[in-house]
């Protein structure tokens, strides 16, 4: 008998703890806000004039489903039995206004409150507009000295916030010549719209003289290359290099031996070859003194018909460092550099305060890219 009561004294301290554990981690609170709902209003209204809009379809999802209601004279559309807490969807359209799309923290100061409001703000598209407009450009290609546009379809953003409300979004294409234009609510004070520009990622077209780790010219030769390149509209370019537009080898040696380099080739106006600068005449060339050792003249911009040749001098078995043309040819390029842009940093309005009736022209430039996906040299 007496061994029943201290079972029964020690269960009874047991299920006190495991009771009062239970406490400390979920409380009676913590339980009724878990089940609770209250009445949720969603008040809409014309932001500018602070006017309830009716007739506005507002659209919540509750318990996995799409609730609709409409605004009444007042400007509200009611929803019964939601669950508080945060990241309810909403969305509030109205013909000739703008879209609402939402995420409402339903916030309740007392658990046993039962109703909650939100305010959302619209703008009318059709009273009190204004224009933002523009162009833009890119260099998707640096070997020529034109400025391209962007692709068909890039998107532009404008972005009003409501007071803490919402935010409105206003979205533009551009068409093919590069252009886009936003039509944006207004008013005759300005309003401060801040703009947002796509991030592109396209194929450039750029000279390069290798790529990094690649050995020095002429084991290594420059070439044209179409390389994907990020152009962020808040980057900063990264370098273009420097690479001739001609270029001249001569031939390997024997052995063991170095090759002559030709550092620069003369072209005049009319796209013929007049001299060539030599850096180095080169060793281990065995042939008889006097040959004649022929030069390859390579062009990334076109041109042909160049002969020139050049001699071995065998008391030292390299070359002489002069030359003869018995052809300059003809349509060689005039320009040394084969990237004919350089590095340009991208250049895009932020932020455009514009009243009504206005037309703002707001171009932008996406410069040269800001990410190279191959390391060139």
């Amino acid at each position: 008998m007496k061994k029943t009561r201290i079972l029964s004294f020690l269960l009874v301290i047991i299920l006190a703890g495991v009771f009062t554990s239970c406490k400390d981690d979920f409380t009676e609170e913590d339980a009724l806000n878990a089940q609770q709902t209250v009445d949720v209003s969603v008040y809409v209204i014309d932001y500018f004039n602070t006017t309830a809009v009716s007739g506005a379809t507002v659209s919540i999802i509750k318990d996995g489903a799409a609730v609709t209601a409409q605004t009444n004279e007042q400007g509200i559309a009611s929803f019964s039995d939601v669950k508080i807490g945060g990241g309810l969807p909403v969305t509030v359209e109205k013909e000739g206004f703008t879209k609402v799309q939402n995420l409402v923290n339903v916030d309740v100061n007392d658990y046993r409150q039962g109703h909650f409001t939100a305010t959302l703000g619209v703008l009318s598209l059709t009273e009190n507009t204004a224009t933002i407009k523009g162009k833009l450009e890119i260099e998707s290609d640096v070997t020529n000295e034109d400025t391209e546009v962007v692709p068909e379809g890039t998107e532009v953003k404008a972005y009003l916030d409501l007071d803490g409300m919402n935010t409105v979004e206003f979205v533009a294409t551009t068409d093919a010549n590069g252009n886009y234009e936003l039509v944006v609510p207004a008013t005759n004070t300005g309003v401060d719209y801040r703009m947002k520009y796509a991030t592109l990622t396209l194929d450039q077209t750029i000279a390069k003289n290798g790529n990094k780790g690649d050995a020095e010219f002429p084991t290594t030769l420059p070439s044209i290359a179409s390389i994907s390149t990020v152009f962020n509209p808040i980057g900063s370019a990264i370098d273009i290099p420097g690479v001739p537009s001609i270029f001249a080898t001569a031939p390997a040696p024997a052995a063991g031996g170095t090759a002559a380099i030709i550092y620069n080739v003369d072209v005049n106006s009319d796209g013929e070859i007049y001299d060539l600068d030599w850096d180095d005449s080169g060793s281990g060339y065995t042939q008889s003194e006097g040959t004649e050792v022929q030069i390859t003249i390579t062009s990334l911009f076109g041109g042909s018909g160049a002969d020139i040749v050049t001699y071995v001098d065998e008391s030292d078995t390299d070359l002489y460092t002069s030359e003869t043309i018995n052809d300059g040819g003809t349509g060689y390029p005039s320009f040394d550099e084969a990237n004919r842009t350089g590095r340009i940093n991208p250049s895009f309005t932020n932020y455009v305060d514009i009243q009504t009736g206005e037309i703002r022209l707001v171009n932008g430039h996406y410069g040269t890219g800001t990410i190279r996906a191959e390391e060139i040299q």
